[in-house]
């Protein structure tokens, strides 16, 4: 299959799974502001849901990542993957409980601490099964299975916290069956249980699994730390911060439809990375493509910021200031998104230590920043160092990847495009008079400036432009 043709139907299939989850996300937030009896305990499970997102990768050893990679490969035998993925994660399970003790210190969760094992372990066995899923390149019932736990999660979610009240303890228990239901699903239908024998664990195919993983465990930490830890920073240092960081997850999740964008792109885009990546075409193939990923962040980002006010009056009135933090937000998870399009080309090239050394640059200064902002500028001092962290982790890639694969990022229509959103956040954050209509008139700005190169990849995607040789 012709590589454009390949990006774009794996694209649609990861569509199905993404959008219907990441909308839910987005759906149910407004709905927990009311089921929540107070901003404190929706503050708690967004707390725990970012101390779920740092320990995943711990427990699971970053393994997710390597059967993927490893998968996709041609002479692996895919039983000797999962199997060493089950290995990994056991691995990482049982360091898991010996800090037990330790985590179980935490005031914020030390009530919660059992039902949050249960959660990473599901969480991690679904994911080895998801991953397992699309490196046999089963990529319809992947986005079937999507679907699937999306309903099963909505319908749990309004029984444990509407019908029986239980607060963040019911959050846990239904993401935990949801995620049961999901994978034991994906383990029956595509009959996994084939490969489950100790013959097919393979030593030596783990070791050079785990020497890519495991570098990422860390740089996975130091994302968390550059997305997720300014809800920790703002509940440890200002005066009522747990509900403070409750409104700040709330504010994040309108910049969750540039994830939901990026996520799809990227999880499609990785299989023609690394499956039709090697010709000596690639170069142009990566540029083109990042030319048009980002006009359409960029596109969607302006959209974001314009919407901000509308979208946060459908949750409960106290949360309405909310709005105030979505620009910064939406800057940082367009920059999140260029981030992680680059890191494909460390995947494709194996070069993991270079994902790790990039990311800790970002988080330190993301930490550094929270600490000197959030006194100051208080949530939005956040938010802005989250930007910052991000950008710096852009610049970085943008630079050491001209070493492996050239692209080019179009670097004059990026810094407009960038200040006409920066422009499009401070009329919205100032209130300047009339700033519906100027923020829409960017709004239409953004669109005429990166129209052709949306039209002209759509074309050559579906097959229609005239291609040259890749």
């Amino acid at each position: 299959m012709d590589k454009y043709k390949r990006l774009v139907s794996n694209t649609m299939l990861f569509a199905i799974s993404t959008f219907s989850s990441k909308l839910l996300s987005f759906v149910m937030a407004p709905l927990f502001s009311y089921w929540f009896e107070t901003q404190e305990m929706n503050g708690i499970k967004e707390l725990l849901n970012q101390c779920a997102s740092l320990l995943i990768p711990l427990v699971s050893l970053g393994i997710a990542n390597a059967v993927i990679r490893f998968g996709l490969e041609k002479g692996v035998k895919k039983g000797s993957i999962y199997m060493n993925g089950l290995a990994a994660i056991g691995m990482g399970f049982v360091g898991l409980i010996l800090l037990y003790p330790l985590l179980r210190r935490i005031e914020w969760f030390s009530e919660y601490m059992v039902l949050l094992y249960v959660y990473l372990l599901i969480s991690c066995l679904r994911t080895l099964n998801c991953q397992f899923c699309r490196a046999r390149e089963l990529n319809r019932l992947y986005a079937i299975d999507g679907i699937l736990c999306t309903v099963t999660t909505c319908g749990f979610y309004v029984l444990f916290l509407r019908v029986l009240n239980m607060g963040p303890t019911g959050y846990l228990i239904a993401i935990i069956c949801a995620d049961g239901l999901s994978a034991l699903f994906l383990f029956c239908v595509t009959r996994t249980w084939k490969y489950c024998s100790v013959k097919n664990f393979d030593k030596e195919l783990l070791n050079k699994m785990l020497r890519y993983a495991l570098p990422l465990v860390p740089a996975s930490i130091f994302w968390w730390v550059t997305n997720a830890s300014d809800q920790f920073f703002v509940a440890a240092m200002l005066e009522d911060g747990t509900s403070l960081a409750g409104i700040l997850g709330a504010s994040y999740k309108l910049p969750t439809i540039l994830s939901i964008v990026s996520t799809i792109f990227t999880e499609a885009w990785q299989i023609s990375a690394f499956t039709d990546g090697t010709d000596a075409g690639r170069e142009q193939f990566f540029s083109r493509v990042f030319r048009a990923y980002q006009s359409l962040i960029f596109l969607v980002a302006s959209g974001i910021v314009l919407m901000a006010q509308p979208f946060m009056a459908i949750y409960r009135d106290d949360y309405f200031f909310g709005w105030q933090f979505i620009p910064l937000l939406t800057m940082a998870t367009a920059f999140s998104s260029f981030d992680n399009f680059l890191n494909s080309i460390y995947m494709v090239e194996k070069r993991s230590t270079l994902s790790l050394s990039t990311m800790a640059i970002g988080a330190g200064v993301n930490a550094v920043l929270n600490y000197l902002l959030i006194p100051r500028w208080g949530v939005n001092g956040a938010a802005l160092a989250t930007f910052v962290g991000y950008f710096v982790v852009f610049l970085l890639r943008a630079v050491n990847t001209r070493g492996l694969i050239r692209v080019d990022f179009a670097p004059g229509r990026l810094a407009v495009n960038l200040a006409l959103l920066a422009v499009e956040s401070f009329i919205l954050l100032r209130q300047v008079k009339y700033w519906f209509l100027w923020c829409a008139l960017l709004c239409v700005c953004m669109a005429a400036i990166n129209f052709r190169d949306l039209w002209s990849t759509l074309m050559q995607l579906l097959g229609r432009g005239r291609r040259k040789k890749a």
